[in-house]
């Protein structure tokens, strides 16, 4: 859906009021989907790739240790940490082979894949957010953090890297 310039403006002032609110929020709130929100972060806090990549940049995260999957339906929040585990593809699903994190992804869904670098609550997150076709997210991945809740380095350079290498 395109996004008309009275919905572009109240989100923008809406980000701008509360540059930590919840994205999925957000767009429940003015009736858009996530991915329309995304598309209105400046470039400094989201990139977005083609969903053809799904499955080079779920590889690459298995390098990165400890993250965090988050899948938000807005009546749950599941959040499941851990390696993310080696997949592989069979009938349109990138299949996850693995515990904690486990499970079947429909990655001929992916239609947007979204690097995501901003405050959530106040503190600094980094996150890789996959889109389906009607703009929904399907699920994010956000970089893990140490015992202090800090967010780990070596991932966010890792983070950094990959996803300008993507975007380049």
């Amino acid at each position: 859906m395109a996004l008309n310039e009275t919905q572009k403006e109240r989100i923008g002032a809406a980000l701008q009021e509360n540059p930590g609110a919840v994205l999925d929020e957000l767009a429940r709130e003015h009736g858009v989907t996530t991915r329309d929100i995304v598309s209105l972060l400046p470039a400094s806090e989201a990139v977005s790739v083609d969903g053809e990549r799904f499955e080079d940049i779920m590889r690459e995260m298995t390098a990165w240790g400890e993250l965090t999957l988050l899948v938000n339906t807005g009546d749950v929040i599941l959040e499941a940490k851990g390696d993310l585990p080696k997949g592989s593809m069979g009938q349109g699903y990138y299949n996850l082979h693995g515990k904690p994190i486990g499970g079947h992804l429909k990655a001929s869904n992916c239609d947007l894949i979204a690097f995501v670098s901003r405050k959530l609550f106040s503190s600094d997150t980094h996150s890789v957010q996959f889109y389906n076709r009607q703009g929904d997210c399907m699920f994010k991945v956000y970089l893990g953090r140490d015992a202090k809740r800090q967010l780990i380095p070596e991932q966010v350079e890792r983070f950094k890297a990959f996803r300008d290498a993507m975007v380049a």
